[in-house]
């Protein structure tokens, strides 16, 4: 179906502008090829290795990258507690998404706050990457940009203080090689 729509809509351009199929090919295999050659955006922390400062009501820290925004993961309430995914291996990451938890009192949401989005090659060894002031709400979705482009295999994120930490999901956005 998608070849035909193609042969279609090349025959009406080739039509509508003048230019002959073999000009029309021409063009649409450089634009294609151009495309093949183009940087990717993909998610990489789903299913990864996670931990977390401490674990509240059986709230495990995989719970952030299980891609179900019903759960979450938990911590007590800890001076500066923290969440980390291992990545696997360095990416260059270009955003963090996190999705607040989505049940609770209107307080629970706003617990999300003065977060710190850390990354680095070392989970011993991070550096800021950005920082979310807050509060969230509930069902909140924040989308956060490093303020630079980081290399890095472990991300971070802590709160500043004393609080609890819960999300229901961390999305971990990098550009990947895309082969043709």
């Amino acid at each position: 179906m998608r070849i035909l729509f193609v042969f279609v809509f090349l025959i009406l351009l080739s039509i509508a502008t003048g230019m002959n199929m073999k000009e029309l090919l021409e063009l649409l295999k450089k634009l294609l090829e151009e495309k093949r050659n183009e940087p990717k955006i993909k998610e990489v922390a789903y299913g990864k290795s996670c931990w977390q400062s401490s674990t509240g009501w059986d709230e495990y820290a995989s719970r952030a990258v299980d891609g179900n925004l019903n759960t979450k993961m938990h911590t007590y309430k800890d001076q500066s507690p923290y969440w980390i995914v291992d990545l696997g291996k360095p990416y260059k990451i270009k955003r963090i998404e996190i999705f607040n938890r989505q049940h609770g009192g209107r307080s629970s949401g706003r617990r999300l706050h003065d977060l710190d989005i850390m990354v680095g090659n070392s989970s011993n060894a991070m550096h800021l990457c950005t920082h979310y002031r807050g509060p969230a709400e509930l069902r909140a979705h924040l989308v956060l940009e490093c303020q630079n482009d980081e290399k890095a295999r472990y991300v971070k994120l802590m709160i500043r203080g004393i609080e609890y930490l819960h999300v229901a999901e961390v999305k971990v956005f990098a550009l990947v090689k895309k082969y043709g």
